[in-house]
């Protein structure tokens, strides 16, 4: 079992000197991911044959790596495929599979809830199923609405990350000024400003 403390320390470090990550869905993004200020680099979408290689050109550009685990094409989002990220030394995964971060953790990897808050009915059971899974961050999703709910969350003793439709700076710092520390996002724009 890897210690998954430093990792999950690592991780906030970066994300607190870079608040900013880039979030990629296809190869053509990666360049401009890598060539970016940002720390930290979201995969959200892969194959999972390429991913191997992907982590390792990411990690030479000294930036750490996320996968989000359900849309990676060839994985199933079970312990199995815990271990087979952990064995390509990512540093993070994104799951809505709750029950698997107790998993993520065991291998050493920081365990990223993935929080969707489509309905106002889904705030309750959504907090709780992430109270449950023990996450290291809870990531909102759509993250742009971060600013209008964050006062009906409740406290959740993890850090916070927002998610999706933030394509400006100016909405960038309103999701960072209602408590997230991070913003995950595919605006090419925003990976090489400064937010603060």
């Amino acid at each position: 079992m890897a210690s998954r403390e430093p990792a999950a320390r690592e991780f906030m470090a970066r994300l607190a000197a870079s608040p900013c990550c880039a979030a990629i869905t296809s190869g053509q993004a990666i360049d401009a991911a890598l060539a970016s200020r940002v720390a930290i680099v979201f995969i959200l979408r892969a194959d999972g044959l390429s991913l191997g290689p992907l982590v390792e050109r990411i990690h030479r550009a000294e930036k750490l790596v996320a996968v989000h685990l359900d849309l990676v094409d060839g994985l199933r989002a079970d312990r199995a495929a815990v271990r087979w990220l952990a064995r390509a030394r990512v540093d993070a995964v994104i799951s809505s599979h709750g029950q698997l971060m107790r998993a993520v953790q065991r291998e050493g990897m920081v365990a990223i809830h993935r929080l969707l808050l489509v309905r106002h009915s889904l705030l309750e059971s959504g907090c709780a199923a992430v109270s449950r899974s023990g996450a290291d961050i809870v990531e909102v999703l759509p993250g742009a609405i971060l600013p209008d709910v964050h006062s009906l969350l409740p406290h959740l003793n993890v850090p916070l990350l927002a998610g999706g439709f933030i394509r400006t700076k100016d909405e960038a710092r309103a999701v960072l000024a209602a408590g997230a520390a991070g913003v995950t996002t595919s605006s090419r724009d925003l990976w090489n400003m400064d937010l603060d």
